[in-house]
Order: structure tokens, then C-alpha cells, then sequence
């Protein structure tokens, strides 16, 4: 959907309020240094979803979010993350049904972030990038408790929960 679409101002994010995600996305597609890229991740990590909440503009930033990072030849974990958070999201009861006339869009964008880091893995160095595409990996292969799993734990949990194995 294009980000000029009159439909991004009627979309609900994470807080269940409308949420107009088509522009800080456009900021991030025209950003170029990482302080600009740092402050639109912000916005959109505040906005897209907010204790286990995610709406439709969430899902629809996906294809959007994908696109970019593919774009810019991005392994940046905040692509990788955003988009695994809100496909975990999507999974939960609480939250809205990705609506039909949206889903191809939706999964073959994820399909796109998965080929794109199944090719570029090789090339990911940040700790969080790597356990976020393996959150990712195993929530679209039909494992997302596994995926949950995964993104949660993270750098701070990781040493407690080796202790108890």
C-alpha cells in the first residue's frame, strides 16, 4: 500500500488510538544517518505496538519496514525486530485479525525479510540482529512460541536462564 494512501490516517496502532505510520516511515525510507534512523526506529518501537498491542497500521508498516531495510542493504536488528515483534503480536487474541484484502502483502513481505537474511547471515554481527532473525526464522516456519522465546531472550536473561541446564 502506498504511503501516500489516505488509509494510514484511519489505522490503529499499538495504544489502540489511530496511529499515522505512513510518515515517520517515509522518514525512515529518505533517512540517511544513523542519528536520523535512530530517532524514526524510536517513534515507530513507541507506536506500533505497546504491551503486547499491535493494530493494523502495525501490520501494514511490515511490508513497509521490509521493503526499506532491503532497500538500504540494512541488517540494522531494529527491521528484524519491529517486524518479529508485530507478527508475534498479530498472533496473540487481544489484538485485531490482519485483515484478508491485506494478507498476501503482508506474508510475502515476511517471506522477502527471510530470503533477504537467509542469504545475508553470514553478514550479521550484532548480537540482536542474530537473535531476533532466529526469533523471526522460527515464528514464520510455524514455531512462534519458539520465535517468543528466542526474541526474549536476550544479552541481560541469557546467563540465568543457562543456569538452570
Amino acid at each position: 500500500m502506498d504511503l501516500d494512501n489516505k488509509i494510514w490516517r484511519t489505522l490503529q496502532g499499538g495504544y489502540k488510538m489511530v496511529y499515522d505510520a505512513s510518515r515517520p516511515l517515509k522518514k525512515l525510507k529518505a533517512a540517511g544517518r544513523q542519528e536520523e534512523l535512530k530517532v524514526v526506529f524510536d517513534e515507530l518501537w513507541e507506536n506500533l505496538h505497546h504491551q503486547g498491542n499491535v493494530g493494523t497500521a502495525s501490520y501494514l508498516a511490515v511490508p513497509h519496514l521490509v521493503d526499506i531495510c532491503i532497500e538500504k542493504k540494512s541488517l540494522d536488528w531494529n527491521f528484524i525486530g519491529l517486524c518479529v515483534l508485530i507478527e508475534n503480536g498479530r498472533l496473540e487474541e487481544q489484538n485485531p485479525e490482519l485483515p484478508d484484502e491485506f494478507q498476501d502483502y503482508y506474508f510475502e513481505a515476511l517471506s522477502k525479510l527471510e530470503n533477504y537474511l537467509l542469504i545475508n547471515f553470514k553478514n550479521i554481527t550484532d548480537q540482536s540482529a542474530i537473535r531476533l532473525t532466529l526469533a523471526l526464522f522460527a515464528t514464520i516456519n510455524g514455531q512462534p512460541k519458539l520465535g517468543k522465546a528466542i526474541e526474549l531472550l536476550d544479552e541481560d536473561v541469557l546467563p540465568a536462564f543457562l543456569e538452570k541446564f
